[in-house]
């Protein structure tokens, strides 16, 4: 909800503030600062407590949170991002009174609330209990069962068939497909085969790539050389080839061989016409399986007749249900037949078993709590034939704990059927400020804690896991990702607007789900997220012309070449925290984001290259510098002012960086400033030194990357003294 989360949000800031404050700037009276934080828990706790409470009432209120914590986060960080700027000690009484006066305005009236808090507890019955939930403790949401496989109930004689096709005499190229209604089951079904052991022998390729409505041919056929192994053989160069070109690789890659290739979520057989010239018929039983929820699109592929998918029946649904509540054990006889009502609600659609078995997986076993999802599921079976399904998944967001709920609605961001990595989403959450902080427990542990919550509760699905058993990436369904993106935008949470393709001309041709593009509704959005698409030029050009007027702007993440550098200029972005786009901007551009947390880029940032002229610790809550630098593997040298940056918590670019030695006295007489407590990840350093003075500054540190080449003027290993690795803390990967 978008109330809490602005609470989360000011809290950081204030939290921020406290233990970090810009050097030399006094920027809130204490007496603000305890007042503030004061009636942030206490409204906190009331939103928690209310969470399946709706109302006008509570609406209204809601409203006027959400409104309050903006107008204090805006006073405050305006206030250190202009006093930064203007690098001036001294200012004007009149203009400090004026901010000290429009800040107690909104504390006061933040203050206030306590009254409206008291009215609707007082008309509800509710009694707010300050201690700790269960629900916000570390670990407390697992209850034994892992709801992250792909289990697959219902199927198997499907699963028999498909595999017994796959593997049959037929010599020439067959294509098949499964079709059936968003939800069914299609892609767990696809999965299982793509998984089988007895298929991934039987093929010398085996490939998976997932199509989408809003899809890019490059992407698709990158996607497919990339998991051949043409990519590494080739060098990333192959990445600015044409499609045709791209085609070209791919037959040869896959002429002569027996291959296995999976198009998951195809929407159009118009993609099928384009790419299957590059999939040669080699006449050695090489097998193509569609998955689509169109039955144009499964009856356009003649080969073999579609493989349509049906509900579940009562027998396999209760099945399904009682796998994902309970796992290896029973349901409870009491519960029993209120869950079977629960299950006939769910009308036999896995997606929407799997969603509410979720949910019920950390509720109590009480009968009313089941009883109550029973009747919200029977109101949403009764939405009719076109609402029902949405109906129900949305009562996972209903009854998510308050605090999932802003991560939850983050999942926005990402495109459709992206594959999302693991360890950026936890970065950006933390950046966002949108985590409720647990005593002795960093920012990211809270962040993994709630993915895997909501991986718990299927609502997030793990895609693949690293070599050290971790997860690596995860994804969403895409029924999943419509109601993160529903929800989010009707709570005004962020803004999803789309630029236009133009690789090839069959993208002007295909279907495009409809979105919240209209300029007007990202005037007042925290957060901006601009993806490509086959949407018309005009109307995304009237977004980013409308994004000179997006001064509350707090994150922009821009999936798009279109968006450049001077767009970033001209417009009145100077709040943002979180900025993530392909282009790159200038050093300048960089040190006026004083109030930036989390800087990643596609490409390189040049100017980086010189030695800074500024200084980067203007960046004084920065946290997160990720360069993904495709094109140069040259390594950007750090300024000496990245030892005074106490919130740093990652640097990331595969090319590298060069770290200065940290200094050897401390100009500011603080031993704790220079030390960077908060630091997580150096990745790559080139010729890193691990002196005494380096292993004391970074305590912490979880995943190091160093490289050593073009050792110069008789410094060897001795010089980078790399023997006293082992004297690190806390090292997670090296």
């Amino acid at each position: 909800m978008a109330a809490y989360a602005s609470l989360l949000s000011l809290g950081h800031v204030l939290d921020q503030i406290l233990k970090h404050p810009p050097r030399q700037r006094d920027v809130l009276d204490k007496a603000q600062i305890d007042s503030l934080l004061e009636s942030i828990t206490f409204l906190q706790d009331f939103l928690e407590d209310i969470s399946l409470i709706r109302g006008d009432e509570i609406q209204a209120l809601e409203e006027k949170i959400v409104s309050s914590a903006y107008e204090a986060e805006d006073i405050i960080e305006s206030r250190v991002v202009d006093q930064i700027l203007e690098n001036s000690e001294a200012e004007t009484g009149s203009s400090s009174t004026l901010f000290s006066q429009e800040l107690q305005e909104v504390v006061e009236e933040i203050g206030l609330m306590k009254k409206d808090v008291m009215k609707i507890k007082e008309t509800e019955g509710i009694k707010i209990v300050q201690q700790p939930r269960k629900d916000a403790t570390a670990g407390s949401f697992i209850r034994g069962t892992s709801n992250s496989k792909n289990t697959m109930v219902g199927f198997d004689e499907d699963l028999i068939q498909i595999m017994e096709t796959l593997t049959g005499d037929e010599s020439s190229l067959l294509i098949l497909s499964i079709v059936g209604m968003g939800g069914i089951g299609k892609t767990t079904l696809a999965k299982n085969v793509f998984d089988n052991p007895s298929i991934v022998h039987h093929f010398d390729i085996h490939v998976w790539v997932t199509i989408s409505q809003q899809y890019s041919l490059n992407e698709i056929l990158l996607g497919l050389l990339k998991d051949i192994g043409v990519l590494a053989r080739e060098g990333k160069e192959i990445a600015q080839k044409s499609y045709g070109e791209l085609g070209l690789f791919l037959y040869r890659s896959l002429f002569g061989r027996r291959y296995f290739i999976v198009m998951d979520d195809v929407w159009s057989s118009e993609v099928w016409d384009v790419i299957k010239r590059f999939f040669p018929d080699n006449s050695n039983g090489s097998r193509v399986l569609v998955t689509t929820r169109l039955s144009n699109v499964a009856d356009s592929f003649q080969s073999c007749s579609p493989h349509r998918l049906h509900f579940l029946d009562e027998d396999n649904s209760w099945t399904l249900f009682c796998d994902k509540v309970f796992g290896q054990d029973s349901c409870p006889p009491e519960l029993e037949e209120v869950g079977k009502t629960i299950v006939r609600n769910c009308r036999g659609l896995p997606l929407a078993i799997v969603a509410i078995g979720g949910l019920l997986s950390k509720a109590s076993e009480k009968f009313e709590d089941w009883e109550r999802v029973a009747n919200d599921t029977f109101t949403a079976v009764n939405m009719g034939d076109n609402g029902h399904c949405s109906e129900i998944l949305s009562l996972s967001y209903k009854y998510l704990p308050v605090r999932l709920k802003p991560c939850f609605l983050y999942m926005a961001i990402f495109p459709e059927d992206g594959v999302i990595s693991f360890s950026r989403l936890i970065k950006v959450w933390v950046a966002e400020g949108i985590l409720k902080p647990i005593r002795s427990r960093s920012l990211e542990e809270i962040a993994e804690d709630n993915l895997k919550d909501l991986i718990n509760r299927n609502l997030i699905l793990v895609h693949d896991y690293g070599s050290n058993n971790k997860i690596k990436t995860c994804t969403i369904h895409d029924l999943i990702r419509d109601l993160c993106l529903r929800e989010a935008q009707r709570e005004k949470f962020l803004s999803v607007g789309t630029h236009s393709l133009n690789n090839h001309p069959l993208e002007q041709k295909k279907k495009k789900r409809k979105i919240n593009n209209h300029p007007r509704s990202i005037i007042d959005m925290r957060r901006l997220i601009i993806h490509q698409s086959s949407k018309e030029e005009e109307c995304q050009q009237q977004v980013f012309d409308t994004m000179d007027s997006t001064s509350c702007t707090r994150s922009l993440i821009c999936n798009t070449f279109k968006f450049t550098s001077t767009k970033l200029h001209n417009s009145s972005l100077r709040l943002l925290r979180v900025l993530n786009m392909y282009d790159s901007c200038s050093y300048e551009e960089i040190l006026r984001l004083v109030n930036s947390r989390y800087i990643a880029f596609k490409v390189p940032l040049f100017p980086f290259l010189l030695n800074p002229l500024g200084s980067l610790s203007l960046l004084w809550n920065l946290q997160t510098i990720n360069i993904d630098d495709t094109t140069s593997n040259m390594p950007i040298e750090l300024p000496a002012e990245i030892w005074d940056m106490p919130q740093l918590r990652h640097l990331e670019k595969e090319g590298g960086f060069s770290l200065p030695d940290p200094p050897s006295t401390k100009s500011n007489g603080s031993r704790d400033f220079s030390v960077l407590k908060n630091l997580r990840t150096l990745y790559k350093i080139t010729n890193f030194r691990c002196t005494d003075e380096v292993i004391r500054r970074i305590p912490d540190i979880k995943k190091l990357g160093i490289t050593y080449s073009n050792f110069a003027g008789g410094y060897g290993w001795q010089y980078h003294e790399v023997n006293k690795l082992v004297h690190l803390r806390c090292p997670g990967k090296i």
